[in-house]
């Protein structure tokens, strides 16, 4: 109990992970399966939450898309069903362009097909999707059309 409590102190976490840190602690699944239900009987660990909390969390400082947000949630151990709700809610347009800003400043410079270019790549690694990608580069390049 001790340990589980010393890792939400940092960040919530997912039932997930807390059974894996516990299961590297103790191999006894009765015991797990105890702090576990008290943790979530007192309201330290709720997957809803930390989901909300990760979506969040990421969308203020390190914006991405669903698809990359799906990943790494359901990495951490929460179902699909507790995510469609909370993602269904994402502006992806707001969020592409929120990510393109922190760069603008340093890509200002560049020619236009170089502006594209870089821009078209780091959204794409940030998990846009295509039509959201177009829409925010054509608008991006000195706030004047990219073709």
């Amino acid at each position: 109990m001790n340990t589980s409590l010393r890792l939400l102190q940092f960040r919530p976490r997912s039932v997930a992970e807390i059974r894996t840190k516990l299961e590297k602690i103790s191999s006894d699944q009765n015991i797990i399966n105890q702090v576990i239900t008290r943790l979530r009987d007192t309201k330290f660990l709720d997957d809803q939450k930390f989901a909300e909390w990760v979506i969040e969390s990421r969308s203020r400082s390190r914006p991405r898309g669903k698809r990359l947000l799906l990943q790494e949630l359901k990495s951490k151990g929460i179902e699909i069903s507790t995510l469609n709700s909370q993602l269904s809610t994402l502006n992806e347009q707001d969020l592409a362009q929120s990510a393109i800003l922190k760069k603008q400043k340093s890509w200002s410079k560049l020619p236009a097909t170089s502006y594209k270019l870089k821009a078209i790549r780091y959204l794409q690694a940030r998990g846009f999707p295509w039509s959201v990608i177009e829409q925010v580069v054509k608008k991006g390049y000195n706030e004047q059309d990219v073709s």
